[in-house]
């Protein structure tokens, strides 16, 4: 399907499609999901810049927000996840409250597949992120990172 604003998105999976903003000429492939916790709330939603990519098979778990902005390449297979369960040792793991927080992709970004990215991440401008890494903690910008968990390998030149 080709959206009016050059978008082009496969089967995907979602059902309150109202929750992601999309920019212009992005592709999103086949099987990608995305996951709204709280559809009713305002402040929960997917944003998608710019001549941004999504690889087949990506899982946006979204109970706050994942901001992704301008000219960024997602790889397949990768898995956005803002929310978490507290573990405390004294309440039953089902009963336990869930944490969230934003996940900010900045600009000009390539996530290889594979990735997890999880809550509180940022990654900043121009980074790039190896091939089945679990990211952690914030990606200062032009770093190249991998691992799990992620760690920096070195700069972007």
């Amino acid at each position: 399907m080709v959206l009016p604003n050059n978008t082009i998105i496969g089967r995907i999976v979602c059902d309150w499609p109202s929750k992601i903003k999309i920019g212009q000429y992005c592709e999103i492939q086949d099987e990608t999901y995305f996951k709204f916790k709280n559809p009713f709330d305002m402040e929960n939603y997917v944003s998608i810049g710019d001549r941004t990519f999504i690889g087949r098979n990506c899982e946006f778990n979204c109970n706050l927000q994942i901001i992704i902005g301008s000219d960024v390449l997602i790889g397949s297979n990768s898995v956005f996840v803002d929310n978490n369960h507290q573990i405390d040792k004294n309440i039953c793991i089902n009963l336990q409250p869930i944490k969230t927080a934003l996940i900010t992709l900045k600009n000009d970004i390539w996530i290889g597949s594979n990735c997890t990215i999880l809550m509180g991440v940022t990654i900043n401008d121009g980074a790039v992120v190896a091939a089945g890494s679990v990211v952690t903690k914030n990606i200062p910008s032009n770093e190249i990172w991998g691992g799990i968990p992620a760690k920096k390998i070195k700069d972007r030149v």
